[in-house]
């Protein structure tokens, strides 16, 4: 049976390019064997799941077993204001946060009603108070085109995988707000190089550029075509840097204000560079005021006119993955102390393990509760405050290495089309809803229309290899 499916599936695969457009949107069915098949899920009759597609002539059984994922066409959605709730085995939530207490919290999702979380299994409560332009871009590339005739990346898996020799150059338009926030994530080897151009006005040649290599990390500010560096930082190189051709993993974020002229640059958690724009000072000679005019006039020629376009340029001498690609508008927090810098967690053990984290930093220790009115309540021995969640970053837990968490066993992890991810035991399949069962939620009905991706068979050895690195496939 396996053979036959095997050998039906291939043909599939020719046929799937031929230019069959009902096809494509349906989603791409993939096989452990690395065979795929455009269509999409029907019902669950365990072991089989039964698959639909346009270029059968009825519906064909296959092996759960068998399976490693689904691909829909179905867009992303990038949420309003929304609470993001955090897993220890990496899923996340997005919705609104209804009640929270010792025990539990409740979010209100928009696929899966008001979900009850189990507060032992939460990492991490987010608020975000950011507004998000771009989220989790990598996992398509709709709306970005290529500039430059540069070669467009393969997107797979939610990577946009660069290949060795090729350029790649990316661009996007949105309404882009004062501050920035970028965020993005890299398996890379030391040849790589890659630039982000923020603010890129076509018309007028302004834009602020960012340049990041193993060597070093520049930033030059372009104002109608004056290009000027505005700082330099060297970065940590040993000797023959280029004769280790390891995959090395970067998690990057930039925040960057040009009317302030802050930009900052953290690395892996760590702070790579600071840079300050200065600005000009005034002339202080009385008798220049022809020269006064002089340069007054030249500044006009040369003043900064920020564009709607944001760039991507990558290059690796081998390959290069991009990932978790997020564009926010930047509220001005930079990142919080990690857990093991808490120095008062560390040395005081009666200190209350929870706390608050706010937009400026502040840290606030105590009992946490959800008001009515949706604001954060923390109150101690010392205080006893509320805060709207505009003011507050994220609620911390206690440590995970605290908690005896079971080891996760989940066979199933669905991406929907808000941003969630959620990993369940599936139990059924039918009338158009997936019906599953996961240790921190319990029993969870979601609809097929508000899933884009599901990965099958979490827990086979062949398949997790597989996915622990994006270079790796059939």
């Amino acid at each position: 049976m396996k053979q036959a499916i095997t050998l039906f599936l291939g043909a599939c695969v020719l046929l799937a390019a031929a230019h069959l457009p009902g096809a494509r949107a349906e989603g791409v069915i993939t096989l452990k064997s690395g065979e795929k098949l455009p269509g999409s899920l029907d019902t669950l009759d365990s072991p089989y799941m039964k698959v639909r597609s346009t270029i059968l002539s009825k519906p064909v059984d296959v092996k759960v077993e068998e399976l490693d994922e689904l691909v829909s066409s179905r867009p992303l959605d990038i949420p309003a204001q929304f609470s993001v709730i955090r897993l220890a085995n990496g899923d996340e939530f997005y919705g609104t946060l209804k009640a929270l207490d010792t025990e539990s919290l409740q979010l209100q999702t928009a696929w899966g009603g008001l979900l009850p979380v189990n507060r032992k299994y939460v990492q991490h409560i987010g608020f975000d108070s950011q507004k998000a332009y771009l989220r989790n871009a990598t996992e398509s590339l709709q709306g970005w085109k290529s500039s430059a005739n540069s070669m467009l990346p393969e997107c797979r898996n939610g990577y946009w995988i660069m290949r060795g020799s090729n350029n790649t150059d990316l661009q996007t338009t949105f309404p882009t707000p004062s501050r920035l926030h970028v965020q993005f994530s890299l398996y890379h080897t030391n040849t790589f190089r890659i630039t982000l151009s923020l603010w890129q006005n076509p018309d007028s040649g302004s834009s602020i550029d960012l340049a990041l290599s193993l060597e070093k990390a520049e930033l030059a500010k372009n104002s109608s075509g004056q290009y000027r560096t505005l700082g330099r930082v060297k970065r940590d190189t040993a000797r023959n840097w280029y004769a280790d051709k390891t995959i090395k993993r970067s998690d990057v974020h930039f925040y960057a204000d040009p009317e302030k002229g802050n930009y900052y640059l953290y690395i892996n958690g760590e702070q790579v560079a600071r840079w300050e724009e200065l600005k000009e000072m005034d002339n202080i000679f009385e008798n220049e005021n022809g020269d006064e005019e002089e340069e007054k006039e030249a500044s006009k020629k040369h003043e900064f006119k920020p564009g709607n376009t944001f760039v991507v340029s990558g290059y690796d001498g081998l390959n290069m993955a991009m990932f978790n690609l997020n564009v926010f508008d930047w509220n001005g927090a930079l990142p919080h102390l990690a857990d093991e810098q808490d120095i008062i967690s560390k040395y005081d053990g009666d200190a209350p393990r929870d706390k608050a984290l706010l937009v400026n930093g502040d840290v606030l220790r105590g009992a946490i509760s959800l008001q009515e009115n949706g604001t954060i309540r923390i109150k101690s021995d010392h205080y006893d405050v509320t805060l709207p969640t505009a003011k507050v970053r994220a609620l911390d837990q206690k440590n995970q290495g605290e908690k005896k968490l079971p080891e996760e066993a989940s066979d199933t992890r669905v991406f929907l089309t808000d941003q969630s991810i959620l990993s369940l035991n599936l139990e059924s399949l039918r009338d158009g809803f997936m019906e599953g069962r996961s240790a921190a939620v319990g029993k969870v009905r979601i609809p097929l229309q508000s899933i884009r991706k599901v990965q099958f068979n979490l827990q086979n050895p062949e398949l997790r290899k597989q996915r622990e690195t994006p270079f790796r496939s059939k």
